[in-house]
């Protein structure tokens, strides 16, 4: 996973969230077999949007590895956007396991080094079994994110547009949501967070992708 990117934008992002997540859940801890730490102490943060194609899995990607340099933790960038094809380059597309097999027999396969960035940070695909369907299923989706959250001080699930988020909007700890301000009003976005019950206590920050010039008086400009 190689990843270009202005560093400042994503430590700025990363802080944010470490902030968010200290205030509302305690800062995040490696867990440990030695039980150092307790059982579950990972914390699991869901990037998504108000509609696909905002660039969800760009702003995924980076927020992980930021945060794999920010604290002392593994982080694992996790594919759980189910509602779109693979990419050519997914290893699930030849039959690698991934996040839909570990929601399905509750264990971690398919897990790989990010190869990229920190040593800290990790990656893990959809997986083969992964359907739209599965992410409506809350059992299913407890039990993924139970195994991530003993094994991860953070996870950060690249997930579909919010309206295709399922049970995991019950699950998470913390939301960022990514608006592409060419294409989605600020109605949009409010409606699709009324509808996902995303309050701010919920909501760890709001990522701005192709920013426009001048900024709309929506996100703050004049």
């Amino acid at each position: 996973m190689k990843i270009v990117h202005d560093s400042t934008l994503f430590t700025r992002i990363g802080l944010g969230v470490l902030d968010h997540l200290t205030k509302h859940h305690g800062a995040p801890v490696q867990p440990t077999a030695e039980g150092d730490a307790p059982a579950l102490a990972g914390r699991v943060i869901l990037v998504s949007s108000a509609r696909p194609g905002e660039g969800k899995s760009f702003v995924a990607q980076g927020l992980a590895h930021a945060l794999a340099e920010q604290q002392e933790g593994d982080v694992v960038w996790v594919d759980a956007a189910f509602d779109t094809p693979p990419v050519e380059t997914d290893i699930s597309r030849r039959g690698a396991a991934g996040f839909s097999e570990i929601m399905t027999l509750g264990s971690l396969q398919g897990l790989a080094p990010a190869g990229a960035g920190p040593d800290r940070l990790w990656r893990l695909g959809r997986g083969v079994l992964a359907q739209r369907s599965l992410l409506f299923r809350p059992e299913a989706v407890r039990k993924g994110l139970m195994a991530l959250r003993a094994g991860f001080a953070l996870t950060v699930l690249d997930a579909p547009s919010l309206d295709g988020c399922g049970a995991l909007l019950a699950e998470v700890d913390a939301c960022v949501m990514v608006v592409d301000s060419r294409h989605t009003s600020r109605h949009a976005a409010q409606q699709a967070l009324a509808a996902a019950h995303l309050g701010p206590d919920r909501l760890a920050g709001l990522v701005l992708n192709h920013r426009p010039r001048p900024l709309p008086r929506w996100l703050g400009g004049d």
